[in-house]
């Protein structure tokens, strides 16, 4: 019969075909299982796995990450110091970290439509991220940039300082391609497209402040896209003397990947001094270019540890 009525029969292979199915819809739910998001931490709980050296300072591509556990931690808005971000650019940050003995190096990983490396226009911002390392056993205060007792140290990477050092100085030109210029002091007989140093003799270097002054956000001559900074309480934040932080990011698939490094041991009044076998304070922030991040606008995970290991 071919009715709605009609009957099946029950065959041995009709039996043994339902037993598959079944079996292959329970394969699959207990592989979603076992493919389920890692938990997310609330506050950084990490810990940094000692390898031979060196560490992939500035390699975020390097399969010597993989001998470090990442840790996925929550990420909240700013609101406690102005420009405040009371939302959060994303949801979480994947953190890992390793150590050789001598130089300590995070990798960040984190979710961004955009890559936003230029902040040549005044509308322009550039996307970022940073490291908080503070003293053992450190105070929640802390987290606040750190205090005149308890000061902290942090290592900030910048993409359009790292575009500086990828593609050559980003200036003028990259933002206003088409622009033209009857007279300008310092440019007088300079060679097009202008190369620096070369284009801006010392001499000339007055009509520059930034760059004359030494002020670091204006050197057109980047060495690293990383800073080693100083800080004891908000509004506080300095260069240390010596910069000897590195890094590299790389924008790919929608996300960062950002490693950066700095050494263990102090090689300035005030560092951060980080010894296997102990526990620090530890925060990490981003800024989205995208949502007008600087300064104080960001997006930032709570003070947590970082567990050196031995």
């Amino acid at each position: 019969m071919t009715g709605p009525t009609a009957t099946r029969t029950l065959t041995r292979r009709r039996v043994l075909g339902g037993l598959a199915g079944a079996a292959a819809v329970a394969a699959s739910v207990a592989g979603c299982r076992l493919r389920a998001p890692r938990p997310v931490l609330e506050e950084p709980d990490l810990v940094s796995a000692r390898v031979k050296p060196p560490v992939p300072a500035d390699d975020p591509e390097s399969p010597l990450w993989a001998q470090a556990k990442a840790a996925e931690v929550a990420v909240i808005g700013q609101v406690m110091v102005p420009p405040t971000k009371p939302a959060a650019a994303v949801a979480s940050l994947r953190v890992r970290s390793l150590h050789d003995g001598t130089r300590i190096a995070f990798l960040l990983e984190w979710t961004d439509p955009a890559e936003d490396a230029l902040s040549v226009k005044t509308t322009q911002f550039t996307d970022a991220c940073g490291v908080l390392l503070g003293p053992p056993d450190a105070e929640p205060l802390v987290w606040m940039m750190g205090t005149a007792e308890a000061p902290v140290t942090l290592i900030h990477w910048r993409a359009d300082w790292q575009r500086d050092l990828d593609a050559g100085f980003q200036d003028l030109e990259a933002a206003f391609p088409n622009a033209a210029f009857d007279f300008y002091p310092p440019l007088v007989g300079a060679r097009h497209p202008l190369r620096l140093p070369d284009a801006y003799p010392t001499a000339a270097r007055m009509w520059l402040p930034g760059w004359q002054t030494g002020n670091p956000l204006s050197q057109p001559l980047k060495e690293s896209a990383v800073q080693k900074l100083a800080a004891r309480g908000p509004g506080t934040v300095a260069p240390f003397a010596t910069q000897d932080a590195v890094g590299r990011g790389r924008w790919r698939d929608r996300g960062w990947k950002v490693a950066l490094a700095k050494p263990m041991a102090s090689t300035d009044v005030g560092e951060a001094v980080l010894i296997a076998g102990q526990t620090y304070g530890i925060a990490f922030a981003v800024w989205s270019g995208g949502e007008r991040d600087r300064g104080a606008r960001k997006s930032v995970t709570r003070l947590g540890r970082l567990r050196v290991d031995a």
